[in-house]
């Protein structure tokens, strides 16, 4: 989906070369029907089972856009060189979105690792020259997104059943679905992310730090000496974090507790998931458009500080 457009306001300069890639809006007009049911308007709304990134632009893109034919093929080749040279890591070019100084480019890795982020390409738009020289990616990100990967990778019985523990929760329910891999692709970026949870990792991550340093060092170090480069006894849950996105299947209805609250209690009750902390959202059938999220005023969360615990 190449070129699809963003439209998000940003509230730094530097966002608007960078994305500004979740800032939420919860502003978005509405009205209820005749049955007391929020009209979602379709240029602000979408729903999450056909979202695919499609009205997400980034402020001052446009001269970027209309010229994305002529720069494409070699933004694409100037992000893919930079992440093997910084990063030691292959990558798929899923989406450009222009920004006020050429693109931000959203990405997957290829391999055993896998996560999802960006990074900025600066064009000369005097001299219609790709800066090649000048790519770039917001601090902490990429790195952000290995880390995780790493945990998925050295945990991967422990990610089988979250995931499972998801599987369990849609199949049971009946009321609630995730949103499609392709937004996740084109709009995503969340480091480790799935269609119903993303997981970040702190910097100040003292336990998966030396397989990071390993994986920088040695790219091919094999899943043995990755996973016993680990130091779990460092490990602090406050630097994991997981964010449990789900919405409701009926377009019709609201979040309710009556949903929300079984999924807390699998959530509280299942100590066989990875170590961390987790936020569990509950959120109508809609996303924002522009913001590429479904964080609304009617979502259901916890307190946005204190999750369930896993040690």
């Amino acid at each position: 989906m190449i070129g699809k457009r963003i439209t998000l306001l940003c509230l730094a300069p530097i966002l608007f070369l960078g994305g500004c890639l979740n800032l939420l809006s919860n502003d978005s007009p509405q009205t209820e029907n005749e049955d007391g049911v929020k009209d979602r308007p379709s240029d602000f709304y979408e729903s999450v089972l056909t979202y695919t990134g499609d009205g997400y632009f980034l402020p001052y893109g446009g001269k970027a856009e209309k010229a994305e034919d002529q720069y494409k093929e070699e933004v694409i080749k100037a992000t893919k060189d930079y992440i093997k040279k910084e990063y030691k890591t292959d990558i798929e070019v899923h989406n450009l979105v222009g920004n006020q100084g050429g693109y931000t480019v959203f990405f997957e890795s290829k391999g055993r690792l896998h996560f999802y982020s960006t990074a900025i390409v600066p064009i000369d738009f005097s001299e219609k020259r790709v800066k090649t020289e000048s790519v770039w990616t917001l601090e902490g990100e990429v790195e952000k997104g290995l880390r995780t990967a790493l945990y998925a990778y050295i945990n991967e019985d422990e990610f089988k059943v979250l995931d499972k523990q998801i599987e369990e929760i849609i199949n049971s329910s009946g009321e609630v679905v995730g949103t499609t891999v392709e937004s996740i692709e084109n709009v995503g970026g969340n480091a480790y992310e799935t269609p119903y949870y993303f997981v970040q990792a702190s910097s100040n991550d003292e336990a998966i730090q030396p397989v990071y340093d390993l994986y920088m060092k040695n790219p091919d170090a094999s899943k043995e000496e990755l996973t016993d480069a680990y130091q779990e006894e460092l490990f602090d849950p406050d630097d994991l974090t997981f964010s449990i996105n789900l919405y409701m299947k009926d377009p019709k209805k609201e979040p309710v507790q009556e949903v929300y609250n079984p999924i807390m209690i699998a959530f509280e009750e299942n100590d066989d998931l990875p170590k961390g902390q987790y936020f569990i959202n509950l959120h109508d059938h809609y996303v924002i458009k522009k913001a590429g999220s479904g964080n609304k005023e009617n979502s259901l969360s916890q307190d946005g500080i204190h999750g369930i615990y896993k040690e």
